[in-house]
């Protein structure tokens, strides 16, 4: 989106530092900058007469911060907060009483899951006209037309705080009514640029009484459009949900900068805000409107998002020294609410907001908190702030596992009751891990052999002995989040920073306000929680066994041109999904084999884990591929050297796979039924040290896209001159010609007779800039010659 440096300085009370610097600190702390314009008073070409207006800097807001800085406001707040400057929020907010001669619009949700939030106003006595000076000049140096003075508005609003906004002529509304509802099927829609829609049950619309009257979230009718003769207004502001929106616009290719921002998300405070500014503007520029009630409709939570984090977490992660009051300071400095305390005293404190709450399940802990919970949601509740997983064998494999004899106050205790879904396996955390006592309810250890919980037979929040416990009657588990004695900060999530949901946003945020630059290097310092997973303990057992019989793990294409699944949205030739690992294991194989020359490899050895799927199932494959490209070799044998070697690793009498009957020597192994018949996991399991002792040492080199040539070249010399020292040699001869990109020596063949050894080495020739020709390989190849016949060796 391209920002205006006039109008993001209106949020800002100090003046904002020269172009280039504020450039620079975008770029390298929050988002890049792809372009800087200036902005003169006769466009952006500027000459000698020209007066400079403004700075154009255009700035790449990535999905994950739509919600928040894709509006002037929000890029002003966040520079404000790099720079330690000082924000204000200049726009005013319509405030006034209701004109009882103005009726008021109703409005109507189908469904609050699709549109979360609907408020409108009628404004009458307006005059559609040029827009003012200020107005047209600051849409336009952002690349917007300006259309008339309530269109421009809502593209102000929009643009300011991000917030989209439609005004309808409200003498075209049928009944006075805005509704978001699903279309009929068949339904159809003419829009402002003329292209006439069959609508589908699955389109969300805003319509009257009679007819659709745009597409909600993305683009406004045609017939209802504000026009000249237009005396009073409609306006619709809304948030919808973002899944049905990307879709919808995805289905008709209409993608609009509404869409955008719905489609990522936007927080739900700025509907009636958007629509309170838009209000204040339009009688800003039309003096005698007279505007109805507010109407709004769709609930608005007052939970507010919490997210906690400690200065042992923060330093962990960032290798910092920061102290709790240099992360105050920073917190502070970006505008968070905090409270600092340890985590015993929070729960204690929202235990005391659970007085008279009842058992509901399903719940949401965001809509029915404080009033109604299922017992997994009363401990999310109760650790607010402490991400962990919603259901409660989620939270038993993420948990730390304890001892009964262990138990402190705040640990969780989980147990079969047999009374309700028991889950066998977790769902959404390392998906598919087992527990096989089972789990259906959880929750929270307060000592004296007490818990603290809320189930279906208790109907409410209770403390109550275990021992007497019907929910904890049978089977029980335990397990422990985190030290409840440890201080911490409990910062208030802004509503509008849809972003930051665990506590490694939060040190994000404190990373780069701190500095990026200002962070040394250094190994994070991890804690690793939850249960060992069984797949990926016995896929790093085979991968050593790999690394270390010299392999590379490589990556292939999930899509190709074969398979049973065909994709909705291909590219190209990239229409199915792989039914095995083979094949793309062959064609990385084929490649790397073709370039092991330009590698200075003797031989390839390659494998990768990986997913293939069939109409019923997606399965975990492994692959592996050996050879030397030889028309005889003992690969094959290599190849049950390495099979045999990993069922004595993972104890495996029989292991199926498949084999590829021609060279490469390719193995696949379904790795889904291997591991069903291995036992659980029980210790952890890393790469070996050999393994990532390779790994630091490893140096990445780009590589040209342009063909080697190869030169063989045999040579007789001392029986006291080593191949290495006739290689550095060679070498130095080839310094000087810095086009050629490699320049691989590689020793094939050696013998010694008599008081002298003959090498045959192959020489590897590639230009970094263009293909070579023969011509040019043969220069390069004569320079090895003429030094070694100067050295008085015998070149055969």
């Amino acid at each position: 989106m391209k920002f205006s440096k006039k109008w993001l300085q209106s949020y800002i009370v100090e003046t904002l530092p020269d172009d280039q610097t504020l450039s620079d600190v975008i770029t390298f702390n929050a988002f890049e900058v792809e372009d800087i314009t200036v902005y003169s008073n006769r466009g952006t070409s500027l000459n000698d007469t020209d007066q400079i207006q403004d700075t154009i800097f255009d700035i790449k807001v990535l999905p994950n911060r739509v919600h928040d800085a894709l509006g002037h406001r929000g890029m002003a707040r966040d520079i404000s907060v790099l720079l330690d400057l000082t924000f204000i929020d200049k726009a005013s907010y319509y405030e006034g009483e209701r004109d009882d001669e103005v009726s008021t619009p109703i409005i109507k949700i189908i469904d609050t899951k699709v549109c979360t939030r609907f408020a409108s106003a009628r404004i009458d006595g307006v005059t559609v006209g040029e827009s003012p000076e200020w107005l047209k000049e600051s849409l336009q140096a952002i690349g917007q037309r300006s259309i008339n003075n309530i269109v421009d508005i809502t593209n102000f609003v929009q643009f300011s705080i991000n917030k989209p906004m439609h005004a309808y002529d409200a003498n075209l509304v049928s009944g006075g009514t805005l509704e978001a509802r699903f279309a009929k099927e068949g339904e159809t829609l003419m829009t402002l640029d003329d292209k006439e829609l069959i609508l589908n049950e699955k389109t969300l619309v805003i319509a009257d009484a009679e007819k659709p009257l745009g597409l909600a979230g993305i683009k406004g009718g045609k017939y209802s459009g504000v026009s000249s003769t237009t005396t009073s207004l409609i306006l619709e502001s809304a948030n919808f949900n973002p899944s049905l929106i990307r879709k919808t616009a995805n289905f008709y290719n209409i993608r609009t900068d509404a869409s955008k921002r719905f489609e990522n998300g936007i927080d739900d405070s700025l509907v009636e805000e958007g629509l309170r500014m838009t209000i204040s503007l339009i009688q800003k520029v039309c003096p005698n409107a007279k505007v109805s009630e507010v109407v709004v409709e769709g609930s608005k939570t007052s939970w507010d998002y919490t997210v906690s984090v400690s200065e042992k977490e923060v330093n962990a992660l960032l290798g910092t020294t920061l102290s709790n009051n240099d992360i105050g300071a920073l917190f502070t400095r970006l505008g968070f609410v905090y409270e600092k305390k340890t985590l015993k005293e929070m729960i204690e404190k929202r235990i005391a907001m659970t007085v008279g709450a009842v058992y509901k399940n399903p719940s949401s802990m965001r809509l029915d908190a404080p009033n109604a919970f299922s017992c997994s949601s009363f401990v999310s509740f109760l650790f607010n702030g402490v991400w962990q997983p919603s259901i409660s064998i989620d939270k038993y494999v993420y948990g730390e596992k304890v001892e009964e004899k262990d138990l402190k106050w705040g640990d969780l205790i989980f147990s079969n009751s047999g009374d309700g879904r028991i889950y066998f396996e977790t769902v959404d955390f390392l998906t598919g891990t087992k527990v096989e006592e089972g789990i259906d309810h959880v929750g929270m250890f307060v000592g004296d052999g007490k818990v603290f919980h809320i189930s279906k037979s208790t109907n409410k929040v209770v403390e109550e002995e275990i021992s007497f416990s019907l929910s904890f009657k049978r089977k029980l588990l335990y397990a422990r989040l985190m030290d409840v004695d440890e201080e911490r900060f409990f910062i208030t999530i802004p509503s509008e920073r849809l972003d930051l949901r665990i506590k490694e946003d939060l040190i994000e945020e404190i990373a780069r306000v701190y500095g990026l630059s200002n962070i040394k290097g250094a190994l994070p310092m991890l804690k690793k929680k939850g249960i060992l997973h069984k797949r990926l303990y016995y896929e790093t057992k085979i991968k050593n066994i790999l690394f270390e019989n010299s392999f590379s793990e490589i990556y292939t294409y999930t899509f190709g041109d074969k398979g049973e699944v065909t994709l909705a949205k291909a590219v190209m030739d990239k229409k199915k999904l792989r039914t095995n690992l083979s094949d793309g294991v062959k064609e990385a194989f084929t490649m790397n084999l073709n370039n092991a020359p330009l590698l200075g490899a003797k031989e390839i050895r390659v494998f990768e884990f990986g997913n293939v799927f069939t109409k019923e199932s997606e399965t975990r494959h492994l692959c592996f591929a050996l050879d030397d490209g030889a028309k005889k070799s003992n690969f094959s044998d290599n190849a049950d050297i390495i099979l045999a070697e990993i069922k004595r690793v993972l104890g495996v009498v029989h292991l199926s796979y498949e084999v590829s009957s021609t060279k490469p020597y390719i193995v696949e192994i379904n790795f889904d039924e291997l591991i069903k018949t291995l036992p659980e996991a029980k210790e952890n399991i890393f790469l070996s040290e050999s393994v990532k002792e390779r790994g630091m040492k490893a140096v990445y080199k780009s590589v040209s896209p342009y063909p080697f040539i190869v030169r063989d070249i045999a040579v007789w010399v001392p029986k006291e001159v080593s191949f290495e020292i006739l290689k550095s040699e060679i070498e130095k001869v080839l310094e000087g010609d810095k086009e050629l990109l490699a320049r691989e020596v590689t020793l094939f063949d050696e013998f010694t007779k008599d008081d002298r050894t003959s090498y045959a080495f192959r020489l590897v020739i590639q230009s970094r800039a263009k293909t070579l020709t023969d011509e040019e390989a043969n220069i390069v190849a004569d320079k090895v010659y003429e030094y070694l016949k100067g050295k008085w060796y015998e070149v055969r």
